[in-house]
């Protein structure tokens, strides 16, 4: 029903609810296939599904409730949630969750792109053979290239997550184009382009065929993007190290010929020991030379202990010692090295034909947005500028009448003048309306060079009494602690206390002074006695005062003479009370003496 539609005349219409529903056929099955497609890509059946909860306001339509009872296998339909808030709590949690100003707790959102992205390129050279087609972890290779074919793969099937990233190889010696474009069309909504845009990889000319590594993502928000590209070279340079190597052993002829202990070959003990030695030097023959080349540590089995001479004392042979291994010796020293590296060179991305604004398009869009933004400024500050005049012209008025705030504080011909020219201001501002914040501002200034007085008159008049208590106050405080200063003060010396009275007496004589003229002026008229020099002068005193008034108490006698004194009377009341002392010792001795132990008490005995 609706009242009034036209000429006074009401439209009311009846209609039923399978009326309604058979117009809203088409629309029920696009909603069946939407709901039908969402169940597909989950991967669920309908005997999985435990409840389902619908929120949105088209979900209060009896046939949607309907229709998704019957696609999701009849299952009664829950509405516990609040159908328009938990959208917009929804919306406003994931921005919270993406934005980098808010702290929330962490939700885990799995969100998948159901639309499958591919890319084509022009196949170039093939890759070379000389194994640096070797892949790195997480790579994806985009295959043998055939020259001059076009060549197309899925880099993000349908169901991909979102914020994902993929790296593409080629091979490639110049610049090459990668076109993206959508999988299939049909899947997308009406007047949605298939194309994605082309993106054009600018490579040096190169000699040889080298790799380059394109990264490719599907953002967060399900769009394609080509991040960068770099180029990948493996190339061979010379480092000088620093390396320990082992020197040659010294030289045997370099031994001495005569070692001493009967060592030989660089310190090593021959078999049996100098103690051996010595005794074959007293009697025995010499050792035949064969001896002497004998290794430390054999055994000499051509002779037998019972063939030896007479006279030859035996000695106990002691046990074969074994060489001590010499250290090797070491040096440092700078080899040159051949080493392999990767070096990445980054590429320029040029794309073109993407969907959305160019960039020139956006920067032209975001100017006119600040020009706006500016505009929108002026005209806000142009306003108050002007509401700021008006609000002085009214408020101005209604003070300076007599009677009024500041009636006394204004004479009757400067009232008269300053009333007329706030009339004045007032029928030019209702005429200019329009007129720029400047203007409004130079107004206001030319009006407040009169009424400024009039509020500073007023409000000097108001502080006066409170300024004139308080340096009362301050001179009777220092007076006082200057002309009875007590135990506080006694150490003070009297010019300095002298000069505080003076001091005092002067800035209540010209207290005084000012206080006489000020009464004798009108109070239209400018203030003699201003509160600000009050203020000035007070914290003069204050401060001049405070300087001697702070003056710390001297120091004490130091104790060592008061002792002096005190020692010889000390001495003399020792000397007087040895004797007692004496006496009260023997006394004491004499008990002890006098006290025999009793039976079965043990005595304590003290031994030096």
């Amino acid at each position: 029903t609706c009242e009034c539609l036209m000429e006074d005349e009401d439209f009311a219409s009846t209609m039923t609810r399978d009326d309604l529903e058979k117009m809203c056929e088409p629309a029920m099955a696009r909603v069946r296939v939407v709901l039908e497609s969402a169940l597909a890509a989950s991967g669920m059946k309908c005997e999985q599904i435990d409840s389902v909860e619908i929120v949105g306001g088209g979900s209060r339509v009896p046939w949607v409730k309907k229709v998704c009872s019957e696609v999701l296998g009849g299952k009664e339909l829950s509405t516990t949630m609040n159908q328009e808030e938990s959208v917009a709590r929804g919306c406003a949690l994931q921005a919270a969750i993406l934005s980098p100003l808010y702290k929330v707790r962490d939700f885990k959102v799995e969100d998948t792109s159901p639309f499958a992205i591919n890319i084509g390129w022009m196949g170039s050279a093939p890759p070379p053979a000389d194994g640096a087609t070797k892949e790195e972890e997480g790579d994806a290779s985009m295959g043998v290239d055939v020259e001059g074919e076009w060549k197309t793969s899925t880099v993000f099937p349908a169901g991909s997550p979102m914020n994902l990233l993929k790296t593409l190889t080629f091979y490639r010696k110049n610049t090459f184009e990668i076109k993206a474009e959508f999988a299939d069309q049909t899947s997308l909504l009406p007047m949605t382009p298939k194309e994605l845009g082309t993106f054009k990889i600018e490579v040096p000319p190169q000699t040889e065929t080298k790799k380059v590594k394109v990264r490719a993502k599907l953002t967060l928000h399900g769009i394609f993007q080509i991040e960068g590209a770099q180029l990948v070279e493996d190339e061979e340079y010379e480092e000088v190290v620093r390396e320990k190597r082992e020197l040659p052993p010294e030289n045997d002829d370099e031994a001495p010929e005569e070692p001493a202990n009967g060592t030989a070959d660089g310190g090593q003990p021959q078999e049996g020991g100098g103690d051996a030695d010595a005794a074959a030097n007293d009697g025995a023959a010499e050792k035949p030379a064969d001896s002497e080349a004998k290794k430390p540590g054999e055994e000499d089995e051509s002779k037998p202990d019972g063939d030896k001479a007479e006279g030859e004392e035996k000695v106990e042979e002691k046990p074969a010692e074994r060489p001590k291994k010499k250290e090797p010796r070491f040096e440092w020293v700078e080899v040159k090295k051949t080493k392999r590296r990767t070096k990445k060179t980054d590429l320029k991305v040029s794309a073109t034909g993407t969907p959305g604004l160019s960039e020139e398009r956006l920067q032209q869009l975001m100017d006119a947005e600040s020009a706006m933004q500016a505009e929108m400024r002026e005209i806000i500050e142009t306003d108050e500028k002007r509401n700021d005049l008006e609000a002085y012209i009214l408020n101005m008025r209604a003070k300076i009448n007599e009677g009024d705030e500041y009636g006394e504080f204004i004479s009757a011909a400067d009232r008269e003048a300053f009333a007329s020219e706030l009339t004045k201001a007032e029928d030019w501002l209702y005429d200019n309306l329009d007129s720029t914040k400047t203007v409004y501002i130079d107004k206001l200034d030319e009006l407040r060079r009169v009424g400024d007085a009039v509020a500073w008159r007023c409000k000097e008049a108001g502080m006066r009494g409170e300024w004139v208590q308080a340096v009362a106050g301050t001179i009777a405080n220092y007076r006082n602690a200057a002309e009875s200063p007590g135990e506080k003060y006694g150490h003070i010396a009297a010019e300095k206390l002298t000069s505080i009275v003076t001091a005092c007496t002067d800035l209540e004589a010209w207290l005084k002074e000012m206080m006489d003229k000020q009464e004798k002026l009108a109070k239209h008229e400018k203030p003699v006695l201003i509160c600000a020099e009050m203020e000035r002068r007070n914290q003069e005193l204050a401060k001049m005062a405070n300087e001697i008034l702070q003056e710390p108490k001297p120091a004490p006698p130091p104790k060592e003479d008061k002792m002096a004194e005190d020692s010889p009377a000390k001495e003399e009341k020792n000397g007087n009370g040895s004797g007692d002392e004496a006496q009260a010792e023997e006394g004491k001795d004499s008990e002890m003496k006098d006290e025999a132990p009793k039976n079965g008490e043990a005595v304590d005995m003290e031994v030096d």
